[in-house]
């Protein structure tokens, strides 16, 4: 799946056939996720699935839903048996290429925000490394930014690679 900075979300031909026959969804926010229900057609109300192509892809505007932090980009999908939705997981995924990451506070409108940068080690790119930052939550003082951005960084360095030295 892939979230767009415009807020369109797209969805490949065969999954949109597949579970969403009728072209309609509703989308809705739960623990990070965007799910997205399929209903029975457009008069059930909810959001539609617009074509992209030719070859059958669509893409829906959950802009609209979506919590201001959400970064833009590829998102892992997974559908749901039980109870019959598509969970998309928000959160930007930790790449096994990430070779280091970073927080930053900043002051906006009097409120204390979080970002964090992670930086990629890219191959067959024109610089070796790419930086993606993304602005995690804004806190009321300074001092709740720097908890939260100490925990972010410590559960960010977990996950990253770091490169062989002297290999």
């Amino acid at each position: 799946m892939e979230l767009t900075t415009s807020g369109y979300l797209y969805l490949n031909a065969d999954l949109a056939a597949t579970h969403f026959p009728n072209d309609a969804v509703v989308a809705t926010i739960d623990a990070g996720k965007l799910l997205l229900w399929p209903t029975s057609g457009a008069s059930a109300g909810g959001l539609l699935l617009k074509q992209r192509n030719s070859a059958g892809d669509r893409c829906v505007l959950v802009s609209e839903i979506m919590p201001p932090e959400t970064a833009p980009g590829k998102k892992e999908a997974l559908w749901d048996q039980q109870r019959f939705h598509l969970s998309i997981d928000l959160h930007t995924p930790v790449s096994q290429n990430a070779i280091a990451a970073q927080t930053f506070i900043e002051e906006e409108q009097r409120r204390w925000v979080v970002y964090l940068e992670v930086g990629f080690w890219e191959t067959g790119e024109g610089s070796p490394i790419k930086v993606v930052r993304s602005r995690i939550n804004d806190y009321a003082t300074r001092r709740d930014a720097e908890v939260a951005a100490s925990w972010i960084q410590r559960s960010a360095e977990r996950n990253v690679t770091r490169p062989v030295e002297g290999g």
